[in-house]
């Protein structure tokens, strides 16, 4: 853990904040509405605090992202609309944001490592030990488990083929079904109405078929070199903190319905997490750890805070302009047909760079005059998260395997092409059944 000298006092309290935020939304998620101002504001103040921390890339989007959003405001203005929606800006994201800085808290209670001696197994066995730990642990911890086991695989050679694939797809389809995902979070939002396990029904068996397909895909391929394939010891004793969190989640979604499953999660993200440490030390140990992971790992959320701040502009932008000028598409409902057009569209858009939510926030807006299924949409949403994360070359997973890895855009792209495209097909047959 960062030291807390090593942060300067804008940086703690830019952390503070992030922890309010967290509070502030679930509260407001709960009923108490006027909760939503105090999550904004101290969303956008620790944007402000944590800006100098943003590279020059990312000021460049979120620049743009704005300027999309109040040029979509001045057209609706210039249409009749004469409010300023200042409330929906600062809160349109910030359950996502929420979500992501409560999870984050997960990583002091789960570890992913190997305990005690370290053997290092071989073969088929291996493969499917290190791609289920990659997926499991990625469910809860996300990019951490990634880097984890990542790192410890690239100590002794460059990644190859089978090892990056496995990684990249053991983590990526976790956002199929985790709902301490992004992927997951921003899907139930554009997807209003979406039940968690009507979503399920759609999203696991296509997640079993993607690590079915990686699973196959190296074992009859002339190189895959599954039985010489060096496993990472996962820590698989730690799983017990994953399917906690994934019944707590489930029952308190059973106990109160009516409550957003964004909420229930960064809720019990706080509360398990601190619950867990006061068992194993004491209650004053976990305030204090709360504490400081408050000041030294939330401000590391700058990158997503600039993201998902900057979207929901732009997201309240495109949605006034939508419910102003009312566009109409020359379609009868959200058939079969266009459900898989609009999966195909945005898996295109994916590979060739466009961030997932940037994608999701416009046919969200687009689409819902013709009533989609919400799970349909949201599985939709969810396969263009994953899979755009594999296929495309400079996605945010893709960009960080060719930097921490060594990996080229070419290979990122031509080695999960064929998981790319069994992925489509898979995913329009689901849809056909689902529609159908």
């Amino acid at each position: 853990m960062i030291e807390n000298g090593r942060q300067n006092p804008r940086e703690h309290l830019a952390g503070t904040l992030l922890l309010v935020m967290i509070i502030a939304s679930v509260l407001a998620g709960f009923g108490l509405s006027d909760f939503l101002w105090i999550a904004g504001f101290s969303a956008l103040t620790a944007l402000v605090l944590l800006w100098p921390r943003t590279r020059r890339a990312q000021r460049i989007q979120c620049a743009v992202f704005v300027a999309i959003g109040f040029a979509c405001l001045a057209f609706a203005w210039h249409e009749g609309y004469n409010e300023l929606p200042i409330k929906q800006m600062l809160t349109q994201n910030h359950l996502l944001i929420s979500l992501l800085s409560a999870v984050s808290f997960l990583r002091l209670i789960t570890d992913a490592r190997g305990r005690g001696r370290q053997i290092h197994r071989k073969g088929k066995k291996a493969f499917l030990q290190t791609i289920a730990g990659i997926h499991l642990f990625s469910s809860v911890i996300n990019l951490s488990a990634l880097i984890i086991i990542g790192d410890a695989l690239a100590k002794k050679q460059k990644l190859g083929r089978t090892t990056a694939t496995s990684l990249q797809r053991g983590f990526s389809l976790a956002a199929l079904w985790s709902p301490f995902f992004a992927a997951m979070g921003t899907c139930l939002l554009y997807a209003p109405g979406t039940k968690l396990p009507d979503l399920w029904l759609l999203s696991i068996p296509l997640c079993l078929f993607g690590l079915g397909f990686t699973w196959a895909e190296h074992r009859f391929r002339r190189s895959g070199q599954l039985d010489v394939f060096e496993g990472y010891p996962v820590n698989f004793r730690a799983l017990w903190v994953p399917s906690l969190m994934v019944v707590c989640v489930l029952t308190a979604n059973s106990l109160v319905p009516k409550v957003s499953v964004l909420v229930l999660v960064s809720a019990l993200s706080l509360i398990v997490t601190a619950l867990v440490i006061a068992v194993r030390e004491s209650f004053f140990r976990a305030i204090a750890t709360v504490r400081n992971f408050s000041y030294t790992r939330l401000p590391d959320m700058y990158a997503e805070l600039v993201l998902f701040f900057s979207t929901g502009v732009m997201a309240t932008g495109i949605s006034v302009l939508v419910r102003e000028t009312q566009p109409t598409l020359d379609a009868v409902g959200f058939t079969p047909g266009i459900a898989i057009a609009l999966l195909a569209v945005l898996l295109v858009l994916a590979v060739a760079g466009v961030h997932a939510i940037v994608s999701i926030v416009a046919a969200s807006a687009i689409v819902m005059p013709l009533n989609p299924e919400p799970a349909v949409l949201a599985f939709i949403f969810l396969i263009n998260w994953s899979v755009g994360a594999t296929g495309g070359p400079i996605s945010g997973l893709n960009l960080a395997m060719q930097s921490r890895y060594g990996m080229t855009m070419l290979e990122c792209f031509t080695w999960n092409l064929r998981y790319t495209i069994g992925m489509f097909i898979g995913a329009s047959a689901i849809i056909l059944v689902a529609l159908g």
